[in-house]
């Protein structure tokens, strides 16, 4: 029992966790807009994206405790993950990096 209620009480943390990192990154990403000069985006980035990682890491960790084994494996794989994924959604979220059609008719 107690190890039933432990592994629902892992994929919770670990599934809210993704989501609001997700939510995190994505709005940094929308928020370095057309508009925003590229001073602003470096600074949108650095206020944002610590918070982003930060949140993923401990989704990860949290994932990664329950499937693998040894200390220092959990914490070099939930970090490179982190950072991949994290840069991955603000990347996908950035106006200047969506395909826009409208953009290449004369």
């Amino acid at each position: 029992m107690f190890d039933m209620v432990s592994g629902i009480f892992c994929f919770v943390t670990a599934t809210v966790s993704f989501l609001y990192g997700t939510r995190i990154c994505w709005m940094c990403g929308k928020k370095c807009n057309f508009g925003v000069t590229p001073a602003e985006k470096k600074q949108i980035l650095k206020a944002n994206m610590p918070g982003g990682f930060t949140v993923y890491f401990f989704g990860f960790v949290v994932f990664f405790s329950n499937a693998l084994n040894g200390q220092l494996t959990i914490i070099v794989l939930s970090m490179i993950s982190a950072l991949l994924l994290s840069h991955l959604v603000i990347s996908m979220a950035m106006p200047e990096l969506k395909r826009n059609p409208s953009r290449y008719i004369d």
